[in-house]
């Protein structure tokens, strides 16, 4: 649950969503919950990506803290550091993995994902989280269904060979814009692929011949990079999907489990 007109906070696309995981925030900041892209290749290991947490009982309301753009001094104790926003215990966050200087301030960086989609990131006390462990590697069943986002689906199933995910996709842009609607200004975009995952990742390219390693497309080849963290499906893209402003890049809820 987060805090601070919860149901207007859930209807909105914060800006955030254009590229979570992918902004770039000064030191003393916490913007998303980093890149999924763990270094060379598709795979990441334990430790390496973002993590699960949970707010622990004990306060009732646990306010989210300032970035150093925010105000000067802080993330740190200073009761003038306190958002607003708060969560409250029970509530799941997607845990940024180490920053500099996050551990000696004794705050993580967290995002929030509310049910209707809308996203919350920013510093947290660290003692106030619980870090859940690794999760086991998935089995091709715990990817399969239909995971969706504000403004894109993504439809995961069993694919051919045996072992691999196929995976389809839609997304757009301006179809919650009223004004955009009424104008037909709405830019669309898709992805299509089928390759084998690698632990708790999946990553592949649309080359010109179909299918192809993540690593091997070019800049304007579509190229999707899946990450498995239940109950959440984090997904970035190298915005060569689609239309202008059209993204995959988001987090995602799994709306209906493969049959």
């Amino acid at each position: 649950m987060l805090g601070r007109k919860r149901r207007g906070a859930e209807l909105l696309v914060l800006a955030w969503l254009a590229a979570p995981g992918a902004a770039v925030a000064a030191e003393g900041d916490c913007v998303d919950y980093g890149s999924l892209d763990g270094g060379p290749g598709p795979g990441l290991g334990p430790g390496l990506g973002p993590g699960l947490g949970k707010v622990k009982a004990g306060a009732p309301r646990v306010p989210f803290v300032q970035g150093a753009s925010q105000r000067k001094g802080c993330p740190g104790p200073d009761p003038a550091c306190r958002d607003k926003a708060f969560l409250v215990p029970g509530d799941t966050v997607i845990l940024r993995a180490a920053m500099p200087g996050a551990a000696r301030s004794g705050f993580v960086c967290a995002t929030y994902v509310g049910q209707a989609g809308a996203v919350r990131s920013g510093w947290l006390p660290g003692a106030a989280i619980a870090r859940a462990p690794d999760p086991p590697v998935p089995a091709l069943r715990d990817w399969s269904g239909t995971w969706t986002a504000p403004e894109a689906t993504l439809v995961l199933r069993p694919g051919k060979p045996a072992g691999t995910l196929a995976v389809t996709g839609d997304a757009s842009y301006g179809t919650l814009d009223p004004d955009r609607v009424r104008r037909g200004a709405i830019n669309m975009g898709s992805v299509e692929g089928t390759m084998a995952p690698a632990g708790a990742t999946l990553a592949f390219t649309m080359g010109d011949k179909g299918t192809a390693p993540y690593a091997s497309g070019a800049s304007t080849e579509c190229s999707l990079r899946l990450r498995l963290l239940p109950p959440f499906l984090l997904a970035e893209d190298n915005n060569a999907c689609g239309g202008m402003n059209v993204s995959f890049t988001n987090v995602y809820r799994r709306t209906r489990p493969s049959p």
